[in-house]
C-alpha cells in the first residue's frame, strides 16, 4: 500500500460457496460457465416472487475441523447459526491454505476483521413464545409475552446470531489475540473488513490478520423480507438464469449463501517463513451516494469515489488495470449506477468488467471476498470469466462486459468493488502474483 514501510500480501484461501470450497474448484467452474443458482430444496415458501437461489447442499462443519480445534469446535457448534459455521469452515481452509493450521505466529500478532450481516433465527427457536402471547386469535399480548413467553426461549438463543459472534468463534478456536472487528455493511462489508486488517498491517500492530466475510440468505425469513421490500427477481424461467448482472432483462435479487476467507500478511514475515503469496493488496476506498429518501445515487458516486480513493491510495492508474470485479447485483438502479461510475473513470469501455453473482447469488456480506478470491485465482490462469446469463447487455450500461467465454489477460491487477443498496461502496486494487514454482514454498 502506498505510503506504508509494511507492504500486505495474501497468503491464505479459503471459500465454502454452492460451487465448491475450493479456490480453483470455483474459478474452474465459472470458467466453464457453470452457476449453483438452482430452485431450493432446503425449504419452500408459498406466496413469494421466487424459489431459486445459490445454496450449500449437504454442509457439514466437522469437514472443516483443524485438528487443534475439533475439541472446541464439537462444544461450539451447537451455539453457531448457519453463517458463522460458514465463516468457521472457510476461516480454518484459509489457515490450513496458508502453513498456519498449527500456529507459527505469536497469537497477540494474529487479528481477525470480518464482514457479517443480518442473521435470522430458526423460526422453531421464536416461534412457541411468539405464539404463546397470542390469545385466541388476538393482537399480541405485550404482557404475556414479557410475563410467560420470553421464559420459554433458550436463554443463549441470542448467542447464536449476534454478527460479531463470526469473528468471536474464530478467535477463539485459532488463538487469535490481536486486534478484533466486525463490519456490518451489508455487501459492502467483506470489502471494508478486508481493508481495515491491511491497514492494521500496514501500521504494524499485527503479522497476520484473517479478513472476509460470509452470510446466509437461504432462510425463511430472508426471502420474506426480500418479497416485502420487492428487491427479488420474479424470474419465472430455467432457474439458473434468474441471476442476470447487466443484462436487459435483469430484474432483482437472487438469494445464496457462502463465506471467503483471506489471511493477509506483513510481506517480510511471509517471505521469512516462506509463505505462497497469491497477491498484493494495493489500496482501499469506501464511499457513499444514499439518497435522503432512500436508496442510492442512479448516478453511482459512491461508487466513483470508493474506486478512485483506491487507486489513489495503490499508486496508479485506472489504465494499469487489468479488469473490474463488479458489484452487479442483477437490479435495475444499481447495475446501471455502477456501469456509470466506471465509464467516469476507465471511460467507455475502457476496462473489461465482469461479475459472478450470475454463478453464486448475492453472497451479500460475503460477497466481496467471494468474488476477490475468484478474480486471484482467474488472473493466475491469465483468463477472466464470463459474466453468467448476461444475454443482451443493456444498452444504457455500455461497459466492456466479458461475455459468453472466459476473456485472456496478462494483467494480473484487478479492481473489486461492491456496493449496498443504500449507497454504501468499498473497492479494492489488488495485484495477483504468478503461482509459486513447486517445491517446499509453494505446496
Amino acid at each position: 500500500m502506498v505510503g506504508s514501510e509494511r507492504r500486505v500480501v495474501i497468503t491464505g484461501l479459503g471459500v465454502v460457496t454452492p460451487l465448491g470450497d475450493r479456490a480453483d474448484r470455483v474459478c474452474a467452474a465459472m470458467l466453464e460457465g457453470r452457476g449453483a443458482v438452482r430452485r431450493l430444496e432446503a425449504f419452500r415458501v408459498a406466496g413469494l416472487p421466487n424459489e431459486v437461489g445459490a445454496e450449500i447442499r449437504e454442509f457439514d462443519l466437522k469437514k472443516y475441523a483443524l485438528p487443534r480445534c475439533s475439541k472446541e469446535l464439537r462444544k461450539s457448534r451447537k451455539y453457531m447459526a448457519r453463517d458463522i459455521q460458514l465463516a468457521v469452515a472457510a476461516a480454518q481452509l484459509a489457515v490450513a491454505d496458508a502453513g498456519l493450521d498449527e500456529g507459527g505466529v505469536a497469537p497477540t500478532r494474529i487479528g481477525i476483521d470480518l464482514g457479517a450481516g443480518l442473521i435470522s433465527s430458526e423460526l422453531d427457536e421464536l416461534a412457541p413464545a411468539i405464539s404463546h402471547a397470542y390469545r385466541e386469535g388476538r393482537s399480541f399480548d405485550f404482557q404475556v409475552w414479557g410475563r410467560e413467553s420470553i421464559s420459554m426461549i433458550e436463554p443463549i438463543w441470542l448467542l447464536k446470531y449476534l454478527p460479531n459472534m463470526l469473528a468471536c468463534h474464530i478467535s477463539i478456536l485459532l488463538d487469535c489475540q490481536g486486534p478484533s472487528n466486525t463490519i456490518t455493511e451489508a455487501d459492502a462489508s467483506s470489502n471494508l473488513a478486508i481493508a481495515e486488517a491491511a491497514r492494521i498491517i500496514a501500521r504494524g500492530r499485527a503479522e497476520v490478520m484473517i479478513a472476509g466475510g460470509a452470510d446466509s440468505k437461504i432462510h425463511p425469513l430472508s426471502l420474506v423480507r426480500m418479497g416485502l421490500h420487492r428487491t427479488m427477481s420474479e424470474w419465472k424461467g430455467e432457474p439458473s438464469q434468474a441471476c442476470r448482472p447487466f443484462d436487459q432483462g435483469r430484474d432483482g435479487w437472487v438469494p445464496g449463501e457462502g463465506a471467503g476467507i483471506v489471511i493477509l500478511e506483513d510481506f517480510q514475515h511471509a517471505q521469512r517463513r516462506g509463505a505462497r503469496i497469491y497477491g498484493e493488496i494495493l489500496g482501499c476506498g469506501s464511499g457513499c451516494d444514499a439518497l435522503p429518501a432512500g436508496g442510492l445515487d442512479p448516478e453511482g458516486t459512491g461508487t466513483e469515489v470508493a474506486i478512485t480513493a483506491a487507486l489513489d491510495e495503490a499508486g496508479i492508474t485506472p489504465g494499469e488495470i487489468g479488469h473490474v470485479n463488479a458489484h452487479g447485483s442483477a437490479t435495475r438502479v444499481s447495475d446501471l449506477a455502477e456501469a456509470r461510475a466506471l465509464r467516469r473513470i476507465f471511460g467507455p469501455r475502457g476496462v473489461p468488467v465482469t461479475a459472478l453473482k450470475g454463478y453464486l447469488g448475492n453472497l451479500v456480506s460475503g460477497a466481496g471476498a467471494v468474488e476477490l478470491i475468484a478474480s486471484l485465482s482467474a488472473v493466475s490462469r491469465g483468463r477472466i470469466p464470463p459474466i453468467l446469463n448476461c444475454e443482451q447487455p443493456d444498452p444504457e450500461c455500455d461497459l466492456d462486459l466479458i461475455l459468453q467465454a472466459p476473456r485472456p489477460s496478462r494483467n494480473p491487477t484487478f479492481v473489486k468493488t461492491n456496493v449496498t443498496p443504500l449507497g454504501q461502496a468499498a473497492a479494492l486494487v489488488v495485484r495477483g502474483w504468478p503461482p509459486a514454482p513447486p517445491g517446499p514454498a509453494g505446496m
